[in-house]
């Protein structure tokens, strides 16, 4: 086990599980711009006895690698394994219990219903050629110091978001026009820019319709259909921004209310990556195909949740290369809790 030193006496504590040499060289250099103490091991033995010797704020786990590893039933002893150690506490930094953070290479849908399925999965990081440094060290500096909001974090410094407060349904033509020149504007490819204002309407009229929840439980707009207008009260409004970096667009709405819970989104992306007879939400305001459909047209999805204060969704679409690009690209998936 290698133990990296950071400047900080006292800060959270990342234990990175690879057995490769190479990326675990890679991964240390980029874990280590966090701040944090950083510990690196290569089995889940090793990794087992550093989590009795003390704690762990967060597991950086090669879920790929550590799987074919193992001998039969290897995926299933990582997850017993993972699902055991994401109920240690965690200390100060972290609240709650120590967080799970998988790097993970591209799969079928029956393999991310697997992984959606597992009650400690919160942060999936692509695994790629071309992995992004940035998202790692975004992710784990949100996780560590629980400022999770904001889609500034996926720029890189200097882009200048368009931000809109939204008041009502009859807005929605206005602000996916708005995202369609903004894209045009750019130059990015029209299949691209389509994928991107999908995601938006759908994001759009979640915050509008179910996102609003009073202090009994009722969701005053959640059973309307979703052709009929909503004026939204002044605490019910939300926020729609986006923006570009030259890499990557971003979209983000974020609600006033906080109310989707991260089981929620799980049980949501299950049903929908089943593919079976039960994909499909039969209730009045539409259809429980939302999540899928998003996941599916993102590069990258990030659900920031503030319990009762607000939930952030942002889109991350890849607008660096040609559209083969951007469908082949591996998928991240985050959620956090604050």
């Amino acid at each position: 086990m290698k133990v990296v030193p950071t400047l900080l006496g006292d800060t959270a504590t990342i234990l990175l599980l690879s057995s490769n040499p190479k990326e675990q060289q890679m991964l240390t250099k980029v874990l280590s711009a966090t701040g944090c103490m950083i510990q690196v091991v290569s089995s889940l033995q090793e990794a087992e006895q550093t989590i009795m010797h003390g704690h762990i704020d967060l597991l950086v786990a090669d879920y790929d690698q550590q799987s074919q590893m193992l001998e039969a039933n290897g995926h299933v002893a990582l997850d017993n394994f993972l699902a055991r150690f994401s109920l240690q506490p965690a200390s100060h930094w972290v609240n709650g219990k120590t967080k799970i953070l998988l790097l993970a290479e591209r799969r079928g849908k029956e393999d991310m219903r697997n992984i959606f399925n597992l009650s400690f999965v919160s942060n999936i990081v692509a695994k790629s050629h071309d992995f992004d440094p940035d998202e790692l060290i975004i992710t784990v500096g949100k996780i560590i110091r629980n400022d999770i909001f904001g889609l500034e974090k996926y720029l890189c410094y200097g882009a200048m978001p368009v931000a809109y407060e939204v008041t009502s349904s009859h807005q929605k033509p206005f602000l996916l026009q708005a995202l369609s020149e903004y894209a045009a504007g750019l130059g990015i490819n029209k299949r691209i820019a389509s994928a991107a204002c999908g995601v938006v309407d759908e994001l759009l009229m979640n915050a509008i319709y179910n996102a609003p929840i009073y202090a009994n439980g009722v969701r005053p707009y959640a059973r309307r259909a979703r052709t009929a207008p909503v004026e939204l009260q002044p605490d019910e409004t939300c926020f729609f921004s986006f923006a570009n970096d030259g890499r990557q667009l971003v979209v983000s709405v974020r609600d006033r209310f906080g109310s989707l819970t991260p089981e929620k989104i799980r049980s949501y992306l299950v049903r929908c990556f089943s593919m079976g007879a039960d994909q499909i939400e039969h209730k009045q305001g539409g259809a429980g195909m939302g999540f899928y459909f998003i996941m599916e047209n993102l590069n990258k999805l990030v659900i920031n949740i503030s319990p009762g204060r607000g939930t952030e969704l942002i889109g991350i679409i890849d607008i660096s290369g040609s559209y083969r690009d951007y469908v082949e690209r591996y998928k991240s998936f985050h959620i956090f809790v604050g």
